[in-house]
């Protein structure tokens, strides 16, 4: 009985994996061999891979945790291993309701990216920004044929406990690539890698999980000198995932290996070369994202060079400057503003000005529109000041999470300064008044995104509203988003003359709403 239960024991104690450095790199040469092994991966110099699929923002849909298409596209990348170099060329089709193309094409040659389009009929090529660069080299790290590379050359790699994930035993490679920790799931029976989840950064979440899964594993040749090929195994599909929430999924065409590329294919005008680099190079999805939604986004990590503050009233003003506004009032001893979009240098730059214009009196409640990224993007900036947020009572779980989500890849100033965020939900409607100045915060009901808020000032007959409409401009009859906010005005009885947008230019008439929207 005794030997039974020893023997029982040795089996068990046998089937653990062994952890550490040593047994990663026995992992390591099992994935590399499953693959070809390393000497036919070494032999893919050169690589294009031709996929189509469709891009989702998440972050942008009708609810937290609902998911909105926003394109379907072609893509080519071309991978030069020796650089490294890489030309990304992007063609999309917007999905209904939204219409147009985007249309784009990258090119990063060693230590330089550029951005090449088309401006009034004629090609442009730009310095690219740092964190579009430092996403882009991250996909290159994380490409099948280099991720047993960028493993077995990172400092420390190691092989940690096996993971069940949706019910898979997967055993587990880590490391960490610059400033991000990468986990490798590798499938035990096929041993090929089936996850690969970086952890980055993210303006509104703080840390997350930016997850690749690699699907559809088929062989490919590999042309070499000798007279028969190598064959290399690669995925033939993928699915990108930001905290679990899909934001791509992508099927490979076809996977060329060492073929030939036309001359000058990663070339960079020397002009662009010269060109200093907008913002830093921060790895996160943020600018890609925004980049294949086909909207321009502000330089990440440089300071916000552009804003403009307009005087509403006495007290009152707008911060326009960029594409996305924010409205501060101004209390008996306190400041209220409405909207945080964007990121926290956007953000840091509004409130320089809050404190300038307002001496004295620090911020103390932040109305949120609505949870898209975009308007909700500098959130931890203010809450960091000790602001209260108010937001919708149907997104404040979200907003919640994110105020609390850790942000450690690179420390925001929420988390530098260590407090406990405070949100407020709101139902209806709220007054936030000091008995002389009343901000009314009301809910509008329309199909854009669930708990949309809006502001209004009785005293100054002012409103601001973020994305159903943008002043001054008058909206078309069958525009239901400005038709719901026209709608939620006039149910609720309220006086406005004059609105302001987190989107558009300076303050346009309620009277283009009532000329529109009236009769």
């Amino acid at each position: 009985m005794t030997a039974v239960v020893c023997v029982g024991l040795l089996a068990a104690c046998a089937s653990e994996p062994a952890l550490g450095p040593e047994a990663a790199q026995v992992l390591l040469d099992e994935v590399a061999e499953s693959m070809g092994g390393w000497d036919t991966l070494s032999a893919i110099q050169r690589q294009e891979l031709v996929t189509q699929g469709n891009d989702f923002s998440p972050l942008q849909a009708t609810e937290p945790g609902a998911l909105l298409q926003t394109t379907g596209f072609g893509q080519s990348t071309l991978i030069d291993y020796n650089g490294p170099s890489i030309r990304v060329e992007f063609d999309a089709e917007r999905t209904p309701p939204a219409t147009g193309s985007i249309v784009f094409a990258e090119a990063i040659a060693g230590d330089v990216g550029a951005l090449f389009g088309e401006a009034d009929g004629e090609p442009t090529a730009t310095r690219m920004q740092g964190s579009r660069v430092a996403a882009r080299l991250r996909d290159y790290n994380r490409m099948p044929r280099q991720l047993p590379f960028t493993a077995r050359n990172a400092s420390d790699l190691t092989r940690a406990e096996d993971r069940v994930v949706d019910g898979q035993n997967y055993e587990v490679l880590r490391y960490t690539d610059g400033a991000n920790p990468v986990e490798i799931l590798v499938d035990p029976f096929s041993n090929l890698p089936a996850r690969v989840i970086y952890t980055e950064t993210e303006p509104l979440l703080g840390d997350y999980q930016n997850e690749i899964t690699y699907l559809d594993w088929r062989d490919t040749p590999v042309p070499t000198e000798a007279e028969e090929p190598l064959m290399a195994r690669m995925p033939f599909g993928q699915r990108m995932a930001m905290n679990g929430q899909t934001l791509r999924e992508e099927a490979y065409r076809n996977v060329i290996n060492n073929g030939t590329f036309p001359e000058g294919t990663f070339a960079i005008p020397q002009a662009v070369r010269d060109a200093r680099e907008p913002g830093q190079r921060i790895v996160g999805q943020w600018t890609l994202r925004r980049a294949h939604l086909g909207v321009a986004g502000q330089a990440w990590g440089d300071p916000e060079p552009n804003v403009i503050a307009d005087e509403l009233a006495p007290g009152v003003l707008h911060f326009r400057g960029g594409s996305h506004h924010t409205m501060a009032v101004e209390m008996e001893d306190h400041v209220i503003v409405v909207e945080a979009p964007l990121l926290e240098e956007r953000s840091e730059a509004v409130i320089a000005l809050i404190e300038e214009s307002f001496p004295g009196k620090p911020i103390r409640y932040f109305v949120t529109t609505h949870f898209h990224f975009d308007h909700s993007g500098g959130i931890r900036t203010y809450a960091a000041q000790g602001a209260t947020a108010v937001v919708h009572e149907s997104i404040a779980p979200f907003i919640t999470s994110a105020l609390q989500s850790p942000s450690t890849i690179r420390p925001d100033m929420l988390a530098q300064a260590g407090l406990t965020p405070v949100v407020e939900g709101v139902a209806e409607s709220m007054d936030l008044s000091d008995g002389t100045r009343t901000v009314q915060v009301l809910h509008v009901p329309n199909e854009h995104a669930t708990g949309m808020l809006m502001a209004y000032l009785p005293n100054e007959r002012i409103a601001f509203v973020s994305d159903l409409y943008s002043p001054p401009a008058a909206p078309q009859a069958d525009d239901a988003n400005a038709r719901a906010f026209y709608d939620a005005v006039v149910n609720a009885g309220l006086d406005v003359d004059r609105v302001v947008g987190g989107h558009g230019g300076p303050a346009g008439s309620f009277e283009v709403l009532t000329g529109v929207f009236g009769n």
